[in-house]
């Protein structure tokens, strides 16, 4: 569990004041699953520093970290939309709003250019990972 302290010390300098309870709050109730929200809390603190390249609301970084975490876990970009924004998802449902549609929102958002600078991050090179074969070789 993230407290307000520890969100406050991840954050860039000119966002510290970001630093509320209701976003330290926002954060702990990302999801009710204990495994996923240790990866989300651990998520927000180490890729922070995408705050610094743009003019991003705090809560909308969480969402997208929720986002990232979900995708990083193997789930489609549908099901990780769903999983992010589950009321979002039920409106547009209730409305009949048609798959392809769905479809398009779901895409925009994982276009998005937080969710892509994100997701820079998260991927680790691949010379990285097999450093000792390259060694070896």
């Amino acid at each position: 569990m993230l407290t307000r302290e520890m969100i406050e010390r991840s954050l860039p300098p000119s966002l510290k004041s970001a630093a509320t309870q209701e976003l330290t709050d926002l954060v702990n109730q990302a999801t009710s699953d204990p495994i996923v929200a240790e990866q989300i809390r651990d998520n927000f603190i180490t890729y922070s520093v995408v705050l610094q390249e743009g003019k991003y609301k705090t809560t909308d970084y969480v969402s997208a970290i929720t986002y990232v975490t979900h995708k990083l876990m193997g789930l489609s970009n549908k099901d990780a939309y769903a999983k992010t924004f589950p009321q979002r998802m039920n409106d547009l449902i209730a409305k009949g709003v048609c798959e392809k549609d769905i479809a398009a929102y779901v895409s925009a958002y994982h276009r998005g250019k937080m969710v892509n600078s994100i997701m820079e991050r998260a991927m680790i090179p691949t010379w990285l990972l097999n450093q000792e074969a390259y060694q070896e070789a």
